[in-house]
């Protein structure tokens, strides 16, 4: 069963952090999945003291190729270690792992596109001003792809980052930025590959605000 919960009830009395092998990933529309049972994007993460072209850059330092970036993580200014998503074996299921690393302000996860054990297990969708949430299946990750998610002090950071992401990838292929939320996509090349650079910038009611940025590589249509 899917189920949408209102913004307002984000701040009341769900508990934060209570599902530690929590991943974040994206969904073929470039929305942000949140798998492991988590309600909430970037849970527990303080804010980022880094300012926009100064993220922007790290993403695309970390994300540039999502199949390598465990290579490039010790140099990251995030200053992340490793923390593996595991999602023990349920009955017929077997055991599943996300690559992740984890800071203090920041979260990056790399998926090849391998979630055979995914299915069924709890997913959160923070989008705008609403969270679908329901089994891992109907929503599912698609592409390979690099996830940062990490925090900033208020909806107003926001800007900053939207215009270092248009200096870094130029216009966006689509962007939508009302008072408490922001998300749109620019198209990119990764290497050989196409790929789109995802924002995501839930409302939120309490603590930092949370941001989502993801390098997604494009599936070519099928012939």
């Amino acid at each position: 069963m899917i189920s949408r919960i209102a913004a307002a009830a984000l701040g009341l009395g769900i508990a934060q952090g209570a599902y530690a092998q929590s991943v974040t990933l994206t969904v073929k529309d470039g929305r942000a999945l949140v798998v492991g049972g988590e309600t909430l994007l970037g849970a527990n993460l303080a804010a980022t003291d880094l300012d926009g072209a100064a993220i922007v850059a790290e993403f695309g330092r970390l994300c540039a190729d999502p199949a390598t970036v465990g290579d490039r993580i010790a140099a990251s200014s995030l200053g992340l270690s490793e923390v593996e998503a595991v999602f023990p074996a349920e009955g017929k299921q077997g055991e599943a792992r996300v690559k992740q690393w984890r800071s203090a302000a920041a979260a990056v996860s790399a998926w090849t596109g391998d979630d055979a054990n995914l299915k069924n297990r709890p997913i959160a969708m923070p989008s705008r001003g609403a969270v679908t949430t329901g089994p891992y299946g109907p929503f599912r990750a698609a592409g390979k792809q690099c996830n940062l998610v990490f925090g900033v002090r208020d909806f107003s950071s926001v800007t900053s980052i939207i215009e270092a992401l248009r200096t870094t990838y130029g216009e966006p292929g689509k962007l939508v930025v009302k008072n408490t939320f922001a998300d749109g996509y620019w198209a990119v090349s990764a290497g050989d590959a196409s790929a789109r650079v995802n924002l995501n910038t839930p409302t939120t009611r309490n603590g930092p605000q949370p941001v989502h940025l993801s390098m997604q590589l494009v599936e070519p249509p099928a012939k």
